[in-house]
């Protein structure tokens, strides 16, 4: 079976094109973003036997664009049931990955065909839906098809808690195929919310707001200093973050959302001095941080998208000199702390969500391995953009590169 399939997600030139009009109608929709009329060629697609698995894949994104999560895991799930490895093609690879990843959401994984180019990268995406399974027997995760030809193992999987299994499934599998392996399942599992305090909380100059894992009954009990800040346990991207500072705000917010199990951390004021909040996304390779963006915001509550750096450009000119000469853009404190953070994690690519005290200390949010790169922002509003993505590609291609090179140089 052909493991190929295209993305809706990125410039439409940056792909191979599929030879289906019904695909090739679908991606030129995806380009301008109709994602409506996306779905509707998708689902004639699905109707063609050649062009369903691919249909079904990009119906995966499509649908969680739309904001129908559900649907777009179904029709995944539905691709993988023959044959669970989909592939990223490239025309003149360098380099062949075999990615481990979990099926779900945009949350659940490094999306790795945004950071690597398909001109010199070849991908093979391989979707551990039976953990259990691959930890009892690791070559029962293809199905019996053949492992497509690969120099090293990627393990995408973000830090979840219903991730766990699946993470040392990856493990597992990634020991026994004997090929260098960026990152470590047990690692990623170690970053969770309250892990990151534990692995960071010695650091100098460095804050880690405490992350306690507290269950529904507990938070009504009332044993909470205010203010804190509150989200579900499984929650990403802001989904259902709120700033919580009484009693009576808990119960209506307990009210509105029905998780049972939730982090709590203090409220940190990382305010500026100009009165704005700013979030600095920084990206590891090998340990070394790396610029990637900077959010701009009258609000505690921020990220990129919610920042609408587009719409000032004092903002984006910050956000230049930050992602062109980090170093000079940040004190000299929060600098040091972030290569210790480097140091100390142990993962070879992830991504960390840090603000800057007024005193130059780092506040660390978030350390992560699913935090997307690409260069796909337009040039015209973001012209620096495009420099500090295919900087930290080519950092992550050079570290893919030297652990294929070494294990070439030292087969055993």
């Amino acid at each position: 079976m052909n493991t190929v399939v295209y993305s809706t997600l990125g410039p439409l030139a940056a792909q191979d094109q599929p030879s289906s009009p019904l695909l090739r109608q679908a991606l030129v929709h995806a380009t301008s973003q109709d994602w409506v009329a996306a779905y509707h060629v998708l689902q004639q697609a699905i109707e063609v036997p050649d062009d369903q698995r691919c249909a079904r894949f990009m119906l995966w994104e499509v649908c969680q664009t739309l904001g129908y999560p559900d649907v777009g895991l179904a029709n995944l799930r539905a691709v993988l049931q023959d044959n669970p490895v989909t592939t990223r093609s490239s025309a003149a690879p360098s380099r062949r990955v075999l990615v481990l990843a979990v099926p779900g959401d945009f949350q659940a994984n490094l999306p790795l065909a945004a950071l690597l180019g398909a001109n010199d990268t070849e991908l093979h995406t391989l979707w551990l839906s039976d953990p259990e399974s691959v930890l009892a027997e690791p070559l029962s995760a293809f199905k019996g098809s053949p492992p497509p030809p690969f120099d090293c193992v990627f393990i995408a999987i973000a830090e979840d808690v219903r991730h766990h299994l699946a993470l040392k499934a990856a493990d597992c599998l990634a020991g026994y195929l004997a090929v260098p392996v960026i990152n470590n399942g047990d690692r990623i599992s170690a970053v969770s919310r309250a892990g990151v305090c534990e692995l960071l909380r010695q650091l100098p100059d460095t804050i880690v707001p405490t992350q306690r894992l507290i269950g529904r009954p507990a938070l009504t009990a009332g044993d909470l200093s205010f203010p804190v800040i509150i989200r579900p346990s499984t929650s990403h991207a802001g989904k259902n973050l709120a700033r919580i500072e009484t009693g009576e705000e808990l119960c209506a917010y307990l009210e509105q959302v029905a998780d049972e199990v939730f982090y709590v951390a203090p409220f940190v004021d990382y305010r500026s001095a100009d009165g704005f909040w700013r979030k600095y996304r920084i990206i590891f390779v090998d340990g070394h941080p790396m610029p990637y963006h900077l959010a701009i915001h009258n609000d505690w509550a921020i990220w990129y998208y919610n920042a609408r750096m587009d719409l000032d450009p004092w903002k984006r000119a910050e956000e230049s000199r930050f992602v062109e000469a980090m170093a000079s853009a940040l004190p000299a404190r929060a600098m040091n702390a972030l290569h210790a953070v480097g140091e100390t994690i142990g993962l070879h690519y992830f991504g960390a969500d840090c603000g800057v005290m007024q005193d130059g200390r780092l506040v660390v949010f978030e350390i992560e391995t699913g935090m997307i790169v690409h260069d796909w922002d337009p040039p015209e509003i973001y012209p620096y953009k495009r420099e500090c993505a295919r900087l930290i590609r080519g950092a992550t291609e050079a570290m893919i590169d030297r652990l294929i090179a070494a294990r070439t140089a030292n087969p055993t």
